[in-house]
């Protein structure tokens, strides 16, 4: 503090003599800079607080410590702004900061109704943003600069869910649900027929209506493939654009299963198995290649995959799949795999179990946030699981799993509706980064989204 007011006193000093030396013209002018801003701006210290949440089911209280190095300040000179567009963590407490503040010369100035100097061990409430301004060498002040902490609303990393109301059929018992277009799509069965739904928001559902399939289509198999539909009805092939108009795919194949699909700018490729559990591969849909037998090992229906382009290589894509399989001995979620470039499938096993993949009963699987998850019902891991009690994340393509404790999680009410819809739900992962879960019997329509993937860029 004594060094800075010595040094505006000095300057103003100076300042004064350049004006006397005007008096005479034999003594040289000083001219003094008018140059009056801030350059840098940053936190300085970490700040510990804590805030409240729910782990394991219990109300907790979890502390932190933001490191203020960490959210880099940006300065708009044109507009006079401070700010972190890198929000702090939810729940940071603002009201005491210390900040290091650059600028051209020395003299900052925190203007309120009267000003006063800027030192560096100040600290500052910002809950409110606070204005700053610059004594120039020359003895004036330049614009004033309002600065800013940004902190987060919510947690980024926790998974909001809400009840969406809607008229979604309370009838509708076995399901499942495809997105495309930007609209949800729900297959299921009705009586011996197989009917459809569908909705933009949520909200307001198309009427069930029956399609034009034969009675035995099989609802489970139905998935979206370069913008059609296909779905499996007497081992037949058929395809639609809009999900209620069908067409019988002209092919000499027969079909048990459609098992997964890729379909991005650089692959384009569609996977089932045939009647005599072979497997076949499609680039359009249309003509089919038997490839390799299908292990005993390998899933025979309930199948859940997800395709997704690889990290280090774009044109390079992965599936990842589990399902239902013969085996009765089976106790853990085996993880199938394959890469675009291959006709061949992998099965990802491990002798220790506790990195193993659950076995769920219903059992579903995204990608998500970069990360695998699955759910489903009650099931077994290391000791009974309930129904959505849990999820279950994997960041190694599917090799190693393990159970998520707080954050994200599902709602509470999930067990109670599984139970209601007898283990019957659909779910998808729309383009807005919605996690969208259908229940029976209820009726209900439940929408997550992990907070981060939701704020603004």
């Amino acid at each position: 503090m004594k060094l800075k007011v010595l040094n505006i006193i000095f300057s103003l000093f100076i300042m004064a003599c350049g004006i006397s030396s005007c008096l005479d013209s034999d003594v040289a002018e000083y001219e003094f800079s008018s140059n009056a801003s801030i350059t840098a701006f940053s936190i300085t210290d970490s700040i510990v607080t804590s805030y409240p949440a729910v782990v394991d089911g219990k109300d907790t209280t979890l502390t932190f410590a933001a490191v203020g190095t960490n959210y880099p300040f940006v300065i708009n000179q044109k507009e006079g702004l401070i700010y972190n567009p890198d929000s702090l963590p939810v729940g940071t407490d603002i009201s005491k900061v210390v900040v290091d503040i650059t600028a051209d010369t020395q003299g900052i100035y925190i203007v309120a109704e009267q000003d006063s100097l800027w030192e560096e061990t100040d600290s500052l409430n910002f809950e409110k943003p606070i204005q700053f301004k610059v004594l120039a060498e020359n003895g004036t002040f330049g614009r004033n600069y309002t600065a800013k902490i940004n902190v987060h609303q919510q947690d980024p990393d926790s998974l909001t869910w809400s009840n969406i109301e809607s008229n979604f059929d309370k009838s509708i018992q076995k399901q499942k649900a495809v997105y495309a277009n930007k609209t949800i799509y729900v297959f299921a069965t009705n009586e011996s027929d197989i009917c459809m739904t569908q909705t933009a928001d949520g909200s307001v559902w198309s009427d069930l209506t029956n399609t034009n399939l034969p009675a035995r289509a099989d609802y489970a198999s139905v998935m979206v493939w370069g913008g059609q539909f296909y779905i499996l009805a007497d081992n037949e092939l058929y395809t639609s654009l809009d999900g209620l108009n069908w067409d019988k795919v002209e092919t000499a194949q027969r079909f048990s299963q459609l098992v997964a699909n890729i379909h991005n700018t650089y692959v384009q490729k569609m996977i089932g198995i045939d009647t005599d559990n072979y497997y076949l591969e499609s680039e359009d849909g249309i003509t089919w290649i038997r490839t390799e037998e299908m292990p005993s090992e390998f899933p025979t229906s309930n199948y859940a995959f997800v395709s997704y382009p690889l990290n280090t290589n774009e044109k390079f894509s992965k599936i990842v799949l589990m399902g239902k399989t013969n085996l009765s001995t089976d106790t853990i979620t085996t993880i199938w795999t394959q890469l675009n470039s291959e006709d061949y499938w992998t099965e990802l096993t491990l002798g220790n179990n506790t990195y193993a993949c659950p076995k769920l009963e219903n059992q579903g699987l995204i990608h998500y946030n970069n990360k695998l998850y699955t759910f489903g019902g009650s099931g077994q891991f290391n000791g009974a699981v309930d129904a959505f009690s849990k999820i279950y994340t994997s960041v190694d393509n599917g090799i190693t799993w393990e159970g998520i404790t707080s954050k994200f999680m599902f709602p509470t009410e999930f067990n109670a509706l599984y139970e209601t819809a007898e283990g019957n739900y659909s779910y998808i992962v729309d383009d807005q980064q919605f996690i969208w879960i259908m229940w029976s019997q209820t009726g209900e329509v439940w929408r997550g989204r992990l907070n981060k993937l939701g704020f603004d860029k």
